[in-house]
């Protein structure tokens, strides 16, 4: 009996270290996976920033994770007596993922939007309704959004970011999707943010045709991003960027295609 992705190809996106679980998954539902990182994140050039603001980490009460990225980052700049401190703060974690990173590490998060991943879920919460005398550290990359700092300044918080790490665009060829497109071999492409979107169009020199291949996207935000810079297909969007609920969008996607 086939098995319910038999023979869909699919190219995968997500950043090297983070794609295996996700490709994993397809393969098992019998996808044919290609991998192609659109998002290359790395550790800082020179983090003596970094280290200047966490080196004064005991005077924030709160600290909120961007990611799981920004956990594994910013953990790694934390010395011994850095970690003991962070043990005692409120700590803040935008989406589940990035709470079981914290959990690996040995630190529990207070502040989980139980449904969704992004700054507007966890704005969302009523823990930061009334932020009057916090202080409060946002561990991120660089060039990430200004919402949520904003938004928790306005409701009485003050706000301190540190970056942590760096999301650049990949330097690779990637015109082997152009020859899989040809081929027809080339279905869907997972995107998991629209930074990837953006550099994805960057490195392949943004051709027309591109913008007609299926997409399977991880937030309404994502498809907003791709229909403003000319995306024309079809685009499935997952409840969120896991791999989980990417898998579960595209099962639907196939299905209903299938008489």
């Amino acid at each position: 009996m086939p098995k319910a992705l038999h023979d869909l190809h699919v190219m995968v996106t997500r950043p090297a270290h983070q794609a295996e679980g996700f490709r994993q998954r397809l393969e098992l539902a019998g996808a044919v996976v290609q991998l192609l990182p659109v998002v290359e994140v790395r550790p800082l050039e020179n983090p003596q920033a970094a280290l200047t603001t966490l080196a004064q980490l005991s005077r924030y009460d709160t600290a909120v994770f961007i990611s799981a990225n920004a956990v594994n980052y910013g953990l790694s700049l934390l010395d011994m007596q850095q970690g003991e401190v962070l043990q005692t703060l409120t700590l803040g974690a935008i989406g589940k993922q990035t709470a079981r990173t914290l959990q690996q590490h040995g630190f529990t998060a207070h502040w989980i939007p139980q449904q969704g991943f992004t700054s507007e879920d966890f704005l969302a919460l009523p823990q930061t309704k009334q932020l009057a005398n916090r202080h409060i550290l946002i561990f991120r990359g660089q060039g990430g959004r200004e919402l949520l700092a904003d938004t928790l300044r306005e409701r009485g918080a003050q706000v301190t970011y540190v970056d942590v790490y760096q999301r650049v665009c990949p330097q690779i060829d990637a015109n082997q999707l152009k020859s899989l497109h040809e081929q027809q071999q080339l279905d869907i492409i997972s995107i998991t943010s629209s930074e990837g979107l953006l550099n994805l169009l960057v490195m392949l020199g943004n051709p027309d045709w591109i913008k007609t291949v299926p997409l399977l996207v991880g937030s309404q935000r994502m498809l907003a991003t791709a229909r403003q810079a000319g995306f024309t297909g079809t685009i499935r969007i997952a409840d969120n960027p896991g791999d989980e609920a990417m898998l579960q969008a595209l099962l639907h996607w196939v299905q209903e295609f299938q008489p």
